[in-house]
Parts: C-alpha cells; sequence; structure tokens
C-alpha cells in the first residue's frame, strides 16, 4: 500500500481525529469546566499536538509495516 491511496488517508485520518479529540478532553479534564473560561488557545494547541503525533505514527508503520497506519495487522487496508 502507498500513502497516495484513499484508504490510507482515510484510515489514518479517523486516528488523527480521534486523537485530537482525546488530546482536548485531557485537557479539559473531568473537573468542573466552564465554557467561558477555558483557556481555548492551549486546548487547541495540546489536541492539535497529539493529532500531529498520530500522523506521524500512521506515516512511521506505514513505512515500516506498508500494510496500513499500524504496526501490527490488527487493521490490514488492502489495496
Amino acid at each position: 500500500m502507498k500513502f497516495t491511496t484513499k484508504k490510507f488517508w482515510k484510515a489514518t485520518s479517523e486516528r488523527v481525529i480521534s486523537s485530537i479529540a482525546g488530546g482536548a478532553l485531557a485537557v479539559i479534564g473531568a473537573g468542573q469546566f466552564g465554557v467561558l473560561n477555558a483557556d481555548w488557545v492551549g486546548i487547541g494547541s495540546v489536541a492539535l499536538g497529539a493529532g500531529v503525533v498520530s500522523l506521524l505514527k500512521a506515516v512511521a508503520a506505514q513505512g515500516a509495516t506498508g500494510t496500513g497506519p499500524g504496526l501490527t495487522n490488527a487493521e490490514r487496508i488492502n489495496s
């Protein structure tokens, strides 16, 4: 599989979006949260950083295995 396939980018996009959401939730936390008082720049910075890490991991895994964005064959993308 190549980096240019639609299947690779679809699977990678799902991972990146999930990581961005998880990063934002980690910063927000489970405590009391005021939407108007939130540091949205800080939350966005951490969330996007998590997304970049996820993207880099997917690209590295594809380069190493050639089967998709994961290092294991748990989710194999057929071209």
